[in-house]
């Protein structure tokens, strides 16, 4: 087959590559395989005595190790995803990560942690630039939301398979079929947002596929309310107030009947006593008064960067908090170090420095709020569960529970202003994105 390259001078968000692969595209398949093995892999390990963790962890390796070598195998066709102009932020990255190795509490450690994650890194960056030198940009962005959908469909459906009871009404530090509650509020949050996403922009165009998914989303909803997410009630509030303030693809009648469907339905949780939701605005109201265990945590963090000012730029080392407030400080109370940082954004700041922070927080994240609300804003609504919800979870591994989400997000996002280099074959024009079925 004959393949030409035409570099198109117009910017990414404006040009789409006009053809795909007429039989099965296995570079699509292989990434969701990569993000369910992760979320299948929470689900196993309460059920297991956590005895699933180790041959999970292996099958995960080697789903990426394949789909590496087939993303990079490809070079007929698909040898110029090595042009996308952005990945320098990738690869600057992983360079200053490294640099500040030598100043680790323990290098070992660190080198470890962090060079587990290169791989993933790799291979999420260059599958995005792929996706967007072989199919539309708006497609880009429904195929991840519909990645997205059904993974975490997987709590829901745990839920109504796995002990999960319609009469509960606060499920909050309870394993139920899988998974934790917190896990549930995640999942919920993003499994409902990338549904309302899908469904009003007329991805989802089957009429019995709708009144599935939209009766998905009320069990969704239910499981969400009684999780005590503090973190996913949060998320899905922004998701909400995105919709009824930006959303210019929705009547405003549909905004009034949802603004008012959802403040009668938080009006009656906060009127029931035993409701996940005022149980959790209580134990917020205690912490505040008493401090809690991760604000403990952060402040001594805190109090050892000012008492150690070297440690600013360089950190104490990736993964190596605990170590390092033990080497810095003489008289540490072990039990303010009996959990992690719980905590993505901090992670890197304790453990990489504020230089390595500050490039993070500008290329990685602040790339994805600005083109999120300039080019998606107006008709989308699932970016906050996917930046937000990292705040209450370390997610720089690549088996935590939305380490996919949010870095195929904010990558997407990085390569969104390229001017786009499309593979062109000659075979059948690509149907429209509504159209278009999953895999």
């Amino acid at each position: 087959m004959q393949v030409s390259i035409a570099e198109q001078t117009q910017p990414a968000s404006s040009v789409a590559a006009q053809t795909t692969p007429t039989k099965r595209d296995y570079h699509r398949i292989l990434f969701f395989m990569n993000v369910v093995l992760v979320v299948v892999g929470y689900g196993l390990a309460h059920p297991t005595g956590f005895a699933s963790v180790g041959p999970m962890k292996i099958l995960r390796i080697l789903v990426l190790g394949f789909s590496l070598f087939y993303l990079f195998n490809s070079k007929k066709h698909y040898q110029y995803i090595f042009k996308g102009s952005s990945s320098w932020i990738l690869w600057v990255f992983i360079t200053l990560n490294i640099y500040v190795l030598p100043f680790s509490a323990n290098i070992f450690i660190s080198f470890e942690k962090f060079i587990n994650l290169v791989p993933y890194f790799i291979y999420i960056n260059y599958f995005v630039i792929y996706l967007f030198r072989a199919y539309d940009k708006e497609y880009v962005i429904t195929f991840i939301l519909r990645c997205l959908n059904i993974t975490y469909l997987i709590p829901v459906a745990s839920f109504i398979l796995f002990g999960g009871g319609f009469a509960q009404d606060d499920i909050y530090g309870e394993v139920v079929g899988g998974f934790v509650s917190n896990h549930y509020g995640w999942g919920c949050a993003i499994f409902l947002a990338s549904s309302l996403d899908l469904l009003r922009n007329r991805v989802i165009v089957s009429k019995n596929k709708k009144i599935l998914l939209i009766f998905l989303c009320l069990i969704a909803t239910y499981i969400l309310a009684i999780s005590g997410s503090r973190s996913g009630y949060l998320t899905f509030a922004l998701c909400f107030l995105i919709f009824v303030l930006k959303n210019s693809n929705t009547s405003f009648y549909i905004k009034i009947f949802s603004t008012i469907a959802a403040t009668y339905f938080v009006f009656h949780l906060y009127t029931d006593n035993d409701s996940a939701l005022n149980k959790r605005l209580a134990k917020t109201e205690t912490q505040l008064e008493k401090g809690d265990a991760r604000s403990a945590i952060y402040e001594l963090g805190f109090n050892t960067m000012a008492n150690h000012p070297e440690n600013i730029l360089t950190g104490f080392g990736f993964y190596t908090f605990r170590e390092a407030m033990f080497e810095l400080n003489s008289n540490v109370d072990p039990k303010v170090l009996r959990i992690n940082l719980h905590n993505s954004y901090l992670e890197l700041f304790f453990g990489s420095g504020l230089f390595v922070f500050t490039f993070f927080l500008l290329f990685f994240v602040g790339k994805s709020l600005w083109n999120f609300a300039v080019y998606h804003s107006s008709r989308y609504t699932f970016l906050p569960p996917i930046l937000l919800i990292p705040f209450f979870e370390n997610n720089f591994n690549p088996g935590q529970f939305l380490f996919f989400p949010w870095f195929a997000i904010m990558f997407y996002y990085i390569h969104y202003n390229e001017r786009q280099i499309k593979i062109e074959e000659v075979i059948t024009p690509m149907p429209p994105v509504r159209k278009h079925q999953f895999l």
